[in-house]
């Protein structure tokens, strides 16, 4: 378990004290994943710093599985890091070693013997996806490859927390999907309680059972993914489920309209949209099912003056409206992170025109789910 208690991090400058991190408190619980996303400069890479030690604290406790490595003294603190298992984004591999040598080093570092700490870098190399690369050296292999390797390596010394520090970003989508697939295979097999520090919202969508939003050294909003994606509106809703860019040209008045299938199926939304009558339409939407629920927003375009009226329908059938152009929230400033483009698009057509079996043009489609397929 990772527990973060009133954590504050200073750095003395010339212009004065900077205040890095603000009295952060978070706990994951063992064997979670957790997202800490936020725009560049909001503390994250302090963050990591400091769960590792590498900085330290200004103020607060850095508690692993109950232990505060803050309070304790240099040669117990390196004892206790060998707990955390770090994944760095650039891997750093020996380019003189092999794949298995580069594995195996933090044992032999730490005094194991050569059999013993080969037998454990093949099996994680196993592990892994690569027990028939054990040989190769770093240039032989692909990024992908290499960042499967710096994993492995992280686990030898069997920790109990796992931290990703932008695993991801030098590599390609295709790529990227797969070693985060590996991380939660890492995750279930060997039950590690896992942080990952992002600033892709499409990282946290795929693998996270949690996220936290990190914006000037704080904790603006954190929860379980299935909470935050119901908080209509919120930062992290927004970028959970992202529109597509507001198409050139719409020059009405435009509506966002979030809900839940725990709530409203699609096809009872796309019949709610329909009968707005011919003035509405919908500009664009997204779905997506993330924590077990099928989540949405649509983007409507509507006359200024039946604004009032389409937003009086819509809140009185219970889904979550809000006007696209006002700021959502106070918040709003520190939401827009940078990502691969959103999933499937629902495209333009008037709301008279979506049929009311819940696909455009009237296709049929019992589950009404096929919208954005």
């Amino acid at each position: 378990m990772i527990e973060l208690v009133g954590l504050r991090k200073e750095f003395t400058t010339k212009a004065g004290v900077v205040t890095a991190l603000d009295g952060i408190d978070l706990a994951v619980p063992d064997a979670a994943i957790h997202g800490i996303v936020g725009p560049s400069g909001a503390g994250k890479s302090t963050l990591i710093r400091c769960l590792t030690l590498l900085e330290r604290p200004t103020a607060g406790e850095v508690k692993i599985d109950g232990e505060d490595l803050a309070a304790l003294p240099q040669r117990q603190l390196r004892t206790q890091r060998h707990r955390i298992g770090m994944v760095f984004q650039h891997v750093n591999l020996f380019d003189s070693r092999t794949a298995e040598a580069n594995v195996a080093y933090p044992l032999r570092v730490c005094g194991a013997p050569k059999r013993q700490a080969g037998a454990r870098a093949h099996e994680l190399l196993e592990l892994v996806g690569l027990a028939d690369r054990g040989r190769s050296y770093p240039a032989q292999l692909s990024g992908g490859q290499r960042q499967r390797v710096g994993i492995a390596r992280a686990l030898a010394a069997e920790p109990s927390v796992l931290l990703c520090d932008e695993p991801s970003s030098a590599l390609d989508w295709a790529t990227t999907r797969q070693i985060l697939e590996l991380i939660q295979r890492v995750n279930r097999t060997l039950g590690l309680t896992v942080l990952v520090i992002t600033h892709e919202m499409a990282v946290v969508r795929q693998v996270c059972d949690s996220v936290s939003l990190l914006a000037e050294g704080r904790i603006v909003q954190s929860g379980p993914i299935g909470e935050m994606v119901t908080d209509y509106g919120s930062p992290l809703a927004r970028e959970l489920i992202p529109l597509a860019a507001r198409p050139v040209g719409a020059a009405g008045a435009q509506l966002e309209v979030s809900f839940s299938s725990a709530d409203f199926s699609v096809r009872d939304v796309l019949r709610l949209l329909t009968d707005l009558g011919p003035d509405t339409a919908i500009e664009t939407g997204t779905l997506e099912t993330l924590a077990g629920h099928r989540v949405g927003r649509f983007q409507i375009e509507t006359a200024a003056a039946a604004v009032p009226r389409v937003i009086g329908q819509l809140e009185a059938a219970g889904l979550h409206v809000i006007a696209a152009d006002q700021p959502k929230t106070q918040d709003d400033a520190v939401s827009r992170l940078p990502g691969p483009p959103p999933g499937p698009a629902v495209p333009r057509a008037a709301a008279g025109a979506v049929g009311g079996a819940g696909r455009p043009g009237g296709a049929p489609n019992p589950d009404g789910e096929g919208v954005a397929s």
